[in-house]
């Protein structure tokens, strides 16, 4: 029984012409590869490719909370209807969050496709990965700010959105350096 590496032919020991020019020569395909990730092109690098991935899963994190607050903007006009006297503006308390929950969900949308578009290797793409993460971070920083500008807030809801802010800021850092 022979194993796969007895099957392998050895070198040749003897330094004939073939072997030297083979090991001698300098040329592409003896030169060192660069590794790269297998889902990111080249110039986006491996840490680059694991930013646009964390915007692209906090975006699709976005989008069903957008869903959430729209369905709430609509449906909130049922929760007086069970009994009781209605509010007198039931028709505007449902505006804020359905309109909030459309503009959330148009940027998880962006934030879902800017960084595929960027590891499909679109052309410009970075720019629009890293302008869609500093606009999510400012907004996630104008959430923790209107959060602690309320009595009572909430810590667990401001160090979400802190670290939120901070995790789409870092990817845009990441993703705005020059490729290697």
């Amino acid at each position: 029984m022979l194993t796969k590496k007895a099957d392998k032919p050895l070198a040749r020991e003897d330094g004939s012409r073939a072997d030297r020019s083979r090991r001698g020569r300098a040329s592409a395909l003896n030169a060192p590869r660069r590794r790269v990730h297998a889902l990111a092109p080249e110039h986006v690098g491996e840490l680059g490719s694991v930013a646009a991935l964390t915007v692209a899963v906090l975006g699709i994190a976005l989008v069903i909370v957008a869903v959430t607050l729209i369905v709430s903007g609509i449906t909130i006009s049922s929760r007086y209807a069970s009994g009781g006297d209605l509010p007198p503006n039931i028709g505007q308390l449902g505006m804020l969050p359905l309109w909030g929950g459309v503009g959330l969900a148009v940027l998880g949308v962006l934030l879902v496709g800017a960084p595929l578009a960027l590891l499909a290797d679109i052309r410009r793409a970075r720019l629009a990965t890293v302008i869609v993460s500093l606009v999510a971070a400012l907004v996630a920083l104008g959430g923790v700010l209107l959060v602690i500008s309320r009595t009572g807030s909430n810590g667990i809801l401001i160090a979400t959105l802190g670290v939120i802010a901070l995790v789409f800021g870092a990817s845009a850092l990441i993703l705005a350096r020059p490729g290697r």
